[in-house]
């Protein structure tokens, strides 16, 4: 079977090329343009057609050198058409695609032409795979040129043909970094690790290319043989066997692509280059029909539909920013707002200690990137210059939008944007960093209630991923257009909710902490809690959790979600009595866990004296899992049902980026689907009867698991918010 007889994949469109060939005397380029498209991406068509320009250069014996360049403006090759890769259900199949396109690459690195491969733009995947085929590989200095091979981060690795040829270009110890990683690397960073030959000038790149091109006289043989892990079978064995143990660490084996990729990187030093590539199709295609694959793909096309929006074309210009508050949150939105938007932010306090520190707190930041040679000082220092601070109004009246980020309190927030809207210009936007009032209640007595909008970030602010943009019932679409496309040119993942307490992931995440506190209670150990969320594949447990948020921040989102929904939502006194001890968490350096100098060291065992409990409780993983996560998906479902997010994906996205909910599980709902919401309520009758009322299932999740349908069937994967 040809793989253009394979059933799932997609028929080329009439008409439709991908390629073409520019000679110019004993020099051609090919140019990569697929029709039609604003990227260049390799489909099952698009491979076949490269196939058969492979053929035509094969025969061109008057041209000794090929350029192989993109005709888009800012992007040489994306990678994989990664719908086709959704549709493949039959390892048989996917296995015969990838070795065509390890053929495919093959037969370019056999031309009998000197081959360069002109870099500018994003190159991906099987962009780089195709690269790596070339003799040499020059690449702009456009800060829109980046080279990486991302596929572990779909629950895949390289392979057509990158697991075996990458470490014999750049060596193994940088190979297993970035295939194991997915780290994408710019031009300078790329000659650096041996992956680029030259950095040329982004303005002249196909003229810089030419003239490489003309100054290389044999093709290359091989890749290098220089490095001494590659001739080594100890040290490649002790190497292997580090990553193999990183992984595992780092991991906890829930993500199979990585662990796979050490051992076919390995087979392919130790059996031969060929059996290198087999093992690459083999395993590779194993993973694509996997579960884990699956959903992380499912995962990478609810992230690129978000980047979508159906009000941008409203969004107005943000060209000064303000920010209200300078603690922990206001002095990290600061920070990303004058590095990410790179445009002037004032910031605002009651007193100049706070001011001080807010501006510390950015200098840090700064401070890492510049010891990590990612930023120069002189750099750092401009960046901060764009932060000024105040303790009055003045410098407001020009801002666009300010982030408001004051004490999470009903009163104090609507008093600090009565103030601001007396010194802000009319069409100035108040967006608020709640994380569980309304922004209808915050908004009741403004002047402009239409520039109201939520506009929730998550702690620790330059790392954490996820923005909650909040309608609420009067903001405009204007407002909600341009706090969401502010948030995005942050770099911020944006999810749309409609108003409620607590939005989608706070709601969430309170039944969810609730029940931390009554299983502490009971006599649970502190670690076994977080070891068995961990093991779950949560990025920290629950303990762990509160002390980073902060003990009392839990406390006060509990009793807002309380005071909401009733008992349903009824918060642990375990929670109470840990915050009268005087424990904030990690903030004060007292909490859960003990603290030095701002790092946890061990549970205290002194909690359990608080609490009167001995903590020698044996620990029931299945027991705590459900506990904590059924009622999550509890909340889920009622939150749907509401209308508060519009459909289950953007839901699941929003917990995986907003709570690190285990990606390779697909979000909260693809994991209730997996389990049947059948089985879902059946369990949750079960814990009600047997513990308490909080485990009852709601009305929404029971008609799901009467009518026998998933989540995702009912609510479906994305779309754009109403």
């Amino acid at each position: 079977m040809s793989v253009s007889e394979i059933p799932e994949f997609l028929s080329k469109p009439a008409g439709a090329t991908a390629f073409r060939i520019e000679q110019e005397g004993d020099l051609a380029i090919l140019w990569f343009d697929l029709a039609g498209e604003k990227v260049n991406k390799f489909s099952s068509w698009v491979m076949e057609e490269l196939d058969s320009v492979v053929t035509t250069l094969e025969q061109m014996r008057e041209v000794k050198r090929i350029i192989i360049a993109s005709a888009k403006p800012s992007i040489f090759i994306a990678g994989a058409d990664i719908t086709e890769f959704t549709a493949i259900k039959d390892a048989a199949r996917a296995e015969s695609f990838t070795r065509f396109g390890q053929q495919v690459f093959t037969r370019i690195a056999r031309l009998p032409q000197i081959t360069i491969a002109a870099i500018h733009g994003a190159c991906m995947g099987g962009g780089t795979e195709l690269a790596l085929n070339c003799d040499y590989r020059v690449m702009s200095d456009s800060p829109k040129s980046s080279i990486a091979l991302p596929e572990v981060k779909l629950g895949i690795f390289p392979a057509w043909t990158g697991t075996t040829r990458l470490p014999r270009l750049i060596g193994i110890p940088a190979a297993l970094d970035m295939i194991l990683t997915g780290k994408t690397l710019d031009a300078r960073r790329a000659k650096r690790t041996g992956l680029i030959d030259e950095v040329v000038p982004a303005a002249i790149v196909i003229d810089a290319a030419r003239q490489f091109a003309r100054k290389q006289t044999a093709k290359r043989t091989g890749g290098n043989t220089h490095f001494y892990l590659e001739g080594n079978p100890l040290a490649r064995k002790v190497i292997f066997a580090k990553a193999r143990k990183s992984v595992m660490e780092k991991t906890g084996g829930h993500y199979p692509a990585a662990l796979k990729a050490i051992e076919v990187m390995e087979l392919g030093f130790s059996a031969g280059y060929e059996q290198g590539l087999a093992a690459e199709a083999k395993q590779a295609s194993q993973l694509v029909v996997d579960g884990t694959a699956r959903n992380l793909i499912g995962l990478f096309f609810l992230m690129e539909e978000s980047k979508k929006d159906r009000l941008s074309s409203k969004a107005r210009p943000i060209n000064v920013a303000g920010v209200l508050g300078a603690g922990v949150m206001g002095g990290g939105i600061a920070q990303i707002i004058a590095d990410k938007a790179d445009i002037r932010v004032r910031m605002r306090d009651l007193n100049w200690d706070a001011l001080a520190g807010g501006l510390r707190a950015a200098a840090r930041l700064w401070g890492k990137s510049v010891d990590r040679k990612r930023m120069k000082r002189i750099e750092m220092s401009r960046k901060l210059s764009m932060i000024t601070t105040t303790t009055e109004w003045s410098g407001f009246h020009d801002v666009d939008l300010v982030v408001e980020a004051v004490v999470e309190n009903l009163g104090v927030k609507q008093k600090v944007l009565s103030e601001f809207e007396q010194a802000a210009k009319a069409q100035a936007i108040f967006a608020t960093n709640t994380s569980t009032i309304p922004i209808t209640q915050i908004a009741a007595h403004a002047l402009r209630p239409e520039n109201v909008v939520g506009m929730h970030f998550f702690n620790p602010v330059d790392r954490m991923p996820l923005v909650e943009v909040i309608r609420g019932l009067r903001s405009s679409d204007e407002a909600v257009a341009t706090v969401a496309a502010f948030a995005r040119k942050l770099g911020k993942t944006v999810v749309h909710c409609n108003d409620a307490p607590g939005f989608v992931v706070n709601r969430i995440l309170g039944p969810y902490m609730n029940e931390t506190g009554f299983l502490l209670q009971e006599g649970y150990r502190i670690e076994d809690l977080d070891k068995t969320m961990t093991d779950f594949g949560m990025p920290m447990g629950p303990m762990a959790l509160l002390d980073e948020v902060g003990i009392d921040v839990a406390v006060k989102a509990g009793q807002i979600l309380l005071e909401s929904f009733g008992a349903r939502l009824e918060v642990s006194s375990a929670l109470n009595s840990i915050l009268e001890s005087g424990r904030l968490g990690r903030k004060n350096g007292k909490g859960v866990y003990l603290w030095q100098d701002g790092k946890r060291t061990g549970p205290d065992p002194e909690i359990y004296r608080i609490l009167g409990s001995r903590g020698e409780k044996k620990a029931d993983s299945t027991l705590i899992v459900d506990r904590l996560v059924l009622p999550m998906i509890n909340e889920a479902a009622m939150i749907l049902d509401e209308r508060v997010v519009a459909t289950a994906g953007e839901l699941d996205l929003a917990m995986i980026m907003g709570t690190g909910f285990p990606p390779f599980r697909g979000g909260l709902l693809r994991y209730a689907d997996g389990r049947g919401t059948e089985h879902v309520v059946r369990r949750l009758d079960e814990l009600a009867s047997s513990m308490s009322h909080r485990f009852k299932p709601s009305e929404p999740l029971r008609r799901l698991a009467d009518d026998g349908v998933s989540f995702y069937e009912r609510y479906g994967g994305s779309s754009q918010p109403g």
